[in-house]
């Protein structure tokens, strides 16, 4: 692993050194949704991942908080697998105040599920037909469940709401591109009113001005686990990407909470949740069995705070403890494998040939998961979210908003002194008058947060010394995004794969366009350079054509076509044309979206355009200005 290398100025390693105490510090680690060994026996009360932002709508702000559990849900194995599970209490735990320190719990919001049939004479567990709305008749298995918030001995139901159906694919129409059950699962919605009609439908307004949503939702945890647990063999090089949650879906517990409700936004708050089983199950057989019979208290047997603490941190011995324990137990049970972390030794031998990350005495790495807890600083402005990538034709991300967090540039002024990582401006390049917080993790924590990257930076990294050192570790998996596109609306997970139509990290993935690079004399009228190309598959494609002569010269072609002109076609209709790709068409994409695309002709000369283009074929024409002819290459590449 190459990896970059670069001193933190002394004011900037002085504001960390002062923050870094014993309440938090900046959060790192991926999840691979298997972290001891008990719980992953048991999928419906595996966590996966817990995230938490802060949204502003409407003139209000709210927490967003959200639970993913079922991990590895194959899509194609159809839907009598993967349901909530009424014998599970589901929890999303709050702590406020003095409690942020010691991690327990001021508010719980718990999820309790109830499933129904609308008939079980039949082999059909899941659906009889078609299901046009949320528990309609074709809907045979549905799910309901009650939302209650709980603060000490006072227990207040919030409401309820219904579970949609999974993905099976002919089945859930509306979950799929062009309302075709054949086809792959629609991409994220970019506002509510692009969310499909299941997902829409199953949103549920509760007292007090929360929301709600529980159901199947696409695993937007991206990352190489396989590698990373596979001696850290880790790959490289384009095309060797394996994202080893890409393909599967996991259930999702979404939860809307009005700041308002739980005091406002001056305040910091540590976020995590747990899932629980009654302590006794009876199980009984014979033509007189009532099947299983749970009764007694609940008893948790899972829990999860920031990613992949039990997985990468805590020893074989300890992984099953940490699940039946509360964060207000880690100072006195866990903080020896922060402060000791044998994943830096490891990275150490097996990736880094030295000894870069310091293994001993980690009281900065102590100070991030001890208690094990994810921080929000709710004084800020709305988090910035992802959809699709920076350039996605419908739902890109946010402005500013950047996978690699605050290591990447993307930061929120933080009006409240409180977070475990809020700096000054001047440390950052910034507004000297103003404090900072990290724009995702460790601040919270959102969908399209490259956890993996972000984790390995800080483990290698020092926040110790002065002068602070960190030691970036972007790309370090070559995983650099998740494979579907995330909502930027409530409730944010991407829409479940497709069961009849998903791909997950096919070597030779399917690409939706079939080019043809064209290399030639661009003569005049019909002994034009002509090209070609076909766009398949069922939805628009960003394509960048472009038609280069001048700067041929460069690789020993003489005779080159100095000044191309190009034309692109569908059928007999002119699509687009441009002479000089700094100069494009009025209303056409601009040269600096040219540019940002890497495929920019060399000269100012050359043509080029970047166009978004329905399924079909198309031709390219090249020709010299003016009539003058010469050796010119018209070629198209897909940028997404």
């Amino acid at each position: 692993m190459d990896t970059k290398q670069r001193f933190i100025s002394a004011t900037l390693a002085t504001a960390l050194a002062f923050n870094l105490g014993p309440a938090g510090g900046p959060t790192l680690r991926a999840s691979s949704h298997m972290d001891a060994p008990l719980v992953t026996r048991d999928p419906a009360a595996n966590t996966t991942d817990v995230y938490a932002f802060v949204v502003q709508r409407g003139g209000q702000k709210f927490l967003e908080v959200a639970l993913g559990v079922y991990p590895h849900e194959e899509p194609g194995i159809g839907p009598n697998s993967y349901n909530f599970d009424d014998n599970v209490l589901y929890q999303i735990c709050l702590s406020r105040g003095a409690d942020l320190a010691t991690g327990a719990d001021s508010v719980a919001y718990q999820f309790k599920f109830t499933t129904a049939y609308k008939t079980q004479d039949s082999i059909l567990q899941s659906y009889v037909g078609v299901v046009n709305a949320n528990g309609d008749a074709s809907q045979n298995l549905t799910q309901t469940y009650t939302v209650t918030k709980v603060v000490g001995a006072t227990s207040t139901v919030l409401g309820t709401g219904t579970v949609p159906p999974n993905n099976q694919g002919v089945a859930t129409p509306a979950y799929n591109q062009g309302g075709d059950g054949n086809n792959p699962a629609r991409d994220g919605a970019a506002d509510a009113g692009q969310l499909d009609g299941y997902t829409a439908g199953a949103i549920a307004s509760l007292n007090g001005g929360y929301r709600a949503f529980a159901g199947q939702r696409e695993d937007g945890f991206y990352g190489d686990i396989n590698a990373i647990f596979d001696l850290l063999a880790l790959r490289s090089g384009a095309g060797n990407s394996f994202d080893s949650q890409g393909g599967y879906n996991m259930h999702a517990i979404v939860l809307e909470i009005p700041l308002a409700d739980i005091g406002g936004d001056q305040q910091v708050v540590g976020v995590h949740a747990t899932t629980s089983r009654r302590a006794t199950s009876v199980l009984t057989d014979g033509a007189g069995s009532a099947g299983t019979t749970s009764t007694g208290a609940w008893v948790q047997v899972g829990r999860q705070g920031n990613p992949l603490f039990a997985e990468a941190f805590i020893a074989i011995k300890d992984k099953d403890l940490y699940n039946r324990t509360k964060p207000t137990s880690d100072a006195a049970l866990f903080k020896k494998y922060a402060d000791n972390p044998e994943l830096g030794a490891l990275i150490n031998a097996l990736v880094l040939k030295g000894n870069v990350a310091p293994t001993t005495n980690r009281a900065d790495l102590a100070a991030i998961f001890i208690p094990d807890v994810i921080k929000v600083d709710l004084s800020t402005a709305g988090a910035r979210r992802a959809g699709g990538g920076a350039t996605h034709p419908t739902v890109p991300d946010d402005a500013g908003f950047s996978r690699m967090s605050i290591f990447g540039g993307d930061v929120l002024e933080s009006p409240l002194a409180g977070h475990p990582f809020r700096l000054p401006g001047s440390a950052i390049g910034a507004d000297a008058a103003k404090n900072y917080v990290p724009g995702g993790w460790p601040n919270g924590r959102r969908f399209g947060d490259d956890v993996v990257d972000i984790g390995v930076t800080a483990i290698i990294s020092d926040l110790r010394a002065l002068p602070l050192v960190i030691r970036s570790a972007d790309g370090i998996d070559n995983v650099n995004g998740n494979d579907a596109v995330y909502s930027k609306v409530f409730p944010y997970a991407g829409t479940p794969h497709n069961g009849r139509n998903y791909a997950r990290n096919a070597r030779a993935p399917f690409s939706p366009l079939l080019n043809i690079s064209a290399r030639g004399v661009a003569g005049t009228g019909a002994n034009a350079l002509i090209g070609g190309f076909v766009v398949r598959g069922s939805q628009p494609v960003q394509v960048l054509v472009r038609a280069q002569g001048a700067s041929l010269a460069a690789f020993g072609v003489t005779g080159q076509l100095a000044d191309p002109v190009l034309e692109l076609y569908r059928g007999s209709a002119l699509v687009q044309t441009n002479d000089d790709w700094r100069m494009p068409a009025q209303g056409a994409a601009t040269a600096a979206a040219i540019t940002a695309t890497g495929m920019a002709p060399v000269a100012d000369s050359e043509a080029a355009m970047l166009v978004t283009l329905e399924p079909g074929a198309y031709t390219t024409i090249v020709r010299g200005k003016n009539g003058a002819t010469g050796v010119a290459i018209v070629e198209a590449f897909l940028t997404r």
